[in-house]
């Protein structure tokens, strides 16, 4: 058509760190603008039916607020009923600020402050803690012995269950006797061993997990509050309230319930969310004031929704978690610091 431009797109439906779109396209799609329009095609996804390709035809008029972010692009529409934002990726850099020199620059006030504060916000952090080397070693630490506890128990399964095969068979919870067993040897937190004196329980039961699903869910949440908390906290910092809070959450645990063969980094991570709302509620720490509402907003209802996973599933060591919880958020008060940037020297 003449006088437009037409670019290819990726959409998505969901996600904290993709952009997202009203019209539940997803896969790829173009984009099209027009003088006076603006054309968005995709895939539709519809429940239980096969995805059929739509277009909505936007006015320029009512788009606002266009920004790009590397390779990502927003933008708002304002309707009758509500404000729509949506998001898309593009080829690179260069084809996303493309985009936005061609829609709309029409921007409002309270756009401009949370996208200015949100570059303050991000110019401190990556002042302060440019990397996030720890989170990564946690990462590795996790991940690393659940590994070699899978290869051990392999080897053991082997050698003892193969030739006991029918006894194993008569005694169906065997194997996870064995299991249990297994997690006891490599440092589980039970209470008549760790109120015992073996008070190193309580920091290795953190290294510990159960099952794939254990070790998966509690990395997945570790990579996503964790990357934050130790560019705000710093690397040193981080590892202290990591700990710190770790250690509450299994000392509560042993407390509770000396009974409970407890493992598992869910103490230390709901502690670093603790730590990370302690932060927030502090004063002139240097985090701008819209991006603590973004965070408050984000981390609240991903706490609360863990809280009520905890309840809801048999088996999961809430103490821990609310130890934990407890226990970040004290030391979020003491360790936080201040992220504003240095006053430049007199020459």
């Amino acid at each position: 058509m003449a006088g437009s431009a037409v670019f290819d797109v990726r959409f998505y439906i969901a996600g904290k760190n993709w952009p997202s779109n009203p019209f539940r396209f997803l896969g790829k799609g173009t984009l099209e603008i027009e003088t006076d329009f603006v054309f968005v095609r995709g895939s539709s996804q519809r429940s239980l039916r096969m995805p059929q390709r739509e277009e909505h035809k936007l006015r320029k008029a009512d788009i606002i607020n266009a920004y790009a972010s590397g390779q990502d692009v927003w933008f708002e529409v304002v309707g009758v009923k509500e404000t729509q934002t949506v998001g898309f990726s593009t080829l690179d850099r260069e084809t996303a600020a493309r985009i936005v020199a061609l829609l709309p620059t029409r921007q409002t006030e309270a756009f401009v402050q949370e996208h200015e504060e949100n570059e303050v916000f991000h110019d401190r952090i990556d002042y302060w803690s440019p990397s996030t080397p720890v989170i990564w070693g946690l990462l590795a630490a996790n991940i690393g012995i659940f590994a070699l506890m899978w290869l051990a128990r392999w080897k053991v399964k082997a050698e003892v269950v193969g030739p006991l095969r029918e006894l194993f068979a008569l005694h169906p919870n065997a194997s996870a006797m064995l299991h249990a067993q297994q997690l006891v040897d490599w440092g589980s937190n039970v209470g008549r061993y760790t109120r015992g004196g073996q008070w190193w329980r309580l920091v290795s039961s953190m290294f510990l997990h159960g099952s794939v699903w254990h070790v998966g869910f509690n990395m997945l949440a570790l990579w996503q509050v964790g990357r934050l908390a130790e560019r705000i906290f710093g690397s040193t910092r981080f590892v202290a309230l990591y700990f710190i809070a770790g250690i509450a959450g299994s000392l509560a645990s042993v407390l509770w319930n000396p009974n409970v063969n407890s493992v598992g980094a869910s103490g230390a991570i709901f502690g670093i969310l603790g730590g990370l709302l302690a932060f927030l509620s502090r004063a002139n720490t240097g985090v701008p004031p819209t991006v603590v509402t973004e965070l408050r907003a984000s981390l609240l209802p991903f706490l609360l929704f863990s809280l009520w996973m905890g309840f809801v599933y048999p088996h999961t060591d809430n103490a821990a978690h609310i130890g934990g919880l407890i226990g970040g958020w004290l030391a979020g008060h003491l360790l936080a610091r201040s992220i504003h940037l240095p006053e430049p020297k007199q020459a």
